[in-house]
Order: C-alpha cells, then structure tokens, then sequence
C-alpha cells in the first residue's frame, strides 16, 4: 500500500482541508459577497460518514493532518461527534479546526473533549465598528469572550488568521501584535487572496508580506522561528515582548512549490488548488463507497493540479468561481 501521495511535480500530500458546510452565521465581505448568495441544497452535502470514508481513503494514502473548515464549521450538529470520529482513524496525526468563533463560549469543552488540541479563529480587525462591519454586524466581545474560553479549557496553540487589506485594517497591525503579546496566541496575518468577492478585491489592497514585518520591526525585535512537523505554510517570528505572529504570503511569495494540502469541498468536489477552480467530482463516488474509486479520484485531481497558481496572469474573475465558504480556506 502506498503511502506517499505526489504529484505530477513532486510535491507529497499529508494534509487535507475539509469543508463540512457552506453556512455561516457570518456574512464577511470578502467571502460571502452579496445578499443573494445561494446555499447548497442538503442532498449535495456529503454527510459525516460520507466524509469520514473519505478521510479514511486520504489516511491509506498517507496524508496525517486533518483541518475541518466551513463556512462556519460549529454551525453543523454533532461536530464534536464528527472531530472525535476524524481523531480516531488509523493514520492520522492531528485533526485542527478553523471557526470564526462565535460559538467557542459554547463549544469550547466539546471541542477539546473530542481531542482537538489547536484551532484557528479568524479575526479581521480588533475595533468594535470595523468588526461588525465586515462580519455584517456581529460582536467582536463575543469572539474575545470565546477565545479567552477556549485558552481556559486548554486548547493551545490558539492561532488568530487576520487577512490585512489596505486602507481596511493595516492600520491595527501593531495592534494584533500587542494583542499577541499579552495574549499568548498566534496572530497569522494573510495576504488579501481573490476569493469570493471578486469586485472588491484589487493588488493595490495587498499588504506584503514584508511589508507586514517591516510595520512590526518598528516596535518589535523578531526572531524567526524554524518550522516543526505538519507547521502550515507561515512564516513564524517570536515576538520581543512575548507571543508569536505569522506571515502567509501567497500573493507577494506563493509557496506553491512547498504545498502539501488537498481540499475536500461540503459537496465532494476534490480541490487540489485554492487559487485555482480546477476541482475533481468525488461525491457519487464516495457514495458508492468505494475506497479504492475515491483514491484513484484522489490521485486523479492531483494529475490535474498546476506547478504553480496564476495570479499575475489572468484575471480573478476569470479564476475563482466558488466562494471561499464554499471552498473552507
């Protein structure tokens, strides 16, 4: 049995992405980009066991690292049943969990009790007014209250995904560095990425990586961190005041050449790349339930995957058909 997924280029695969829903509670503006947005219908959503076959194919093929995204994961039922099934197949390592966290004050507990140790949770700005704004009116107190929660049950590393947009939120860089600091947590600052609400994403919107370190630089002294095991694509510094942020480059510096995950959509469409809409149909043949048809579909959308994405080539619209709801991240 093989247990060493590559490409056509190289590149092994240990990590997969599963999107469990396209709902969200949230209607943030660069994902869910309008209010006429459609969810899918239930009969398309692969359900759990579904999904779990699927993952069960991915471990024989080597892949360890399990992340669960949405939508809004914690907006699905039973997902705390759902994390523990994913936690108890042979082969895999580590199951994450990325949520905007606007119910981690309920969830936590369930959370951690179904063997989740690290999470993700996604956090645009650190002001009242410009986070209502673009989550289409929810309260930043709640998130804080949920993660602050989460730390309690003892859920660590905590990571917090801040995509920084110019003239937007770049202002709070050193905010979210502050916010580390005194906080224990990971801030990971992200490029703006075309995904989802086309129209309003343009290159003079993108903060740089280095642009990123340079604004922290003038407060903090940084000291690279080396990356460890099943550690995502960031580029970590620790921060001389305490804490850690991140740095994810996939606009200014793609790491395409090191990339290691593989999608799994809510409706069972394979998605080898994020900036890409070239996608494998997988559903009616995890609902079939053949392991041996969805690892060779597994391997299939690999075939399919380029060495690199294309964005200074073409345009986002004629790139990104799916929103990053219906995609997970």
């Amino acid at each position: 049995m093989s247990k060493d997924l590559k490409d056509k280029f190289g590149r092994s695969y240990k990590y997969l992405r599963i999107s469990v829903t396209d709902r969200c509670n949230f209607k943030c503006k660069y994902c869910i980009p309008n209010d006429n947005f459609q969810y899918l219908s239930h009969n398309k959503i692969l359900s759990y066991e579904e999904m779990l076959l699927a993952v069960e194919a991915f471990s024989q093929l080597g892949v360890n690292k399990v992340r669960i995204t949405g939508g809004e994961p914690l907006v699905r039922k039973n997902i705390s049943f759902f994390l523990k099934k994913v936690k108890d197949i042979t082969g895999i390592r580590e199951v994450t969990l990325t949520t905007n966290g606007s119910f981690l004050h309920k969830f936590a507990k369930d959370i951690h009790e179904a063997g989740i140790n690290r999470i993700n949770v996604s956090l645009d700005s650190l002001r009242e007014d410009r986070y209502s704004y673009i989550t289409g009116g929810f309260d930043l107190k709640t998130i804080i209250n949920g993660i602050n929660i989460a730390k309690e049950e003892g859920i660590k590393p905590i990571k917090v995904n801040t995509v920084v947009i110019r003239g937007f939120n770049d202002d709070e860089i050193i905010d979210f560095c502050d916010f580390a600091s005194d906080n224990d947590i990971v801030v990971r600052f992200i490029e703006f990425m075309p995904i989802g609400n086309s129209a309003g994403w343009h290159k003079d919107n993108i903060i740089t990586g280095k642009e990123i370190i340079d604004i922290v630089s003038k407060k903090y002294n940084l000291e690279k961190v080396q990356k460890k095991t099943l550690d995502g694509p960031a580029k970590n510094f620790k921060l001389s005041g305490g804490g850690m942020i991140g740095v994810i480059t996939p606009i200014s510096q793609h790491f395409c050449s090191e990339c290691d995950k593989i999608r799994l959509t809510a409706d069972g469409k394979i998605r080898p790349c994020l900036l890409s809409d070239d996608e494998v149909d997988v559903r009616e043949v995890i609902r079939n339930g053949g392991i041996e048809d969805i690892k060779n579909k597994i391997r299939e959308s690999l075939n399919i995957k380029q060495e690199e994405h294309h964005l200074s080539n073409r345009s986002c619209r004629d790139l990104y058909k799916r929103t990053m709801s219906k995609i997970g991240g």
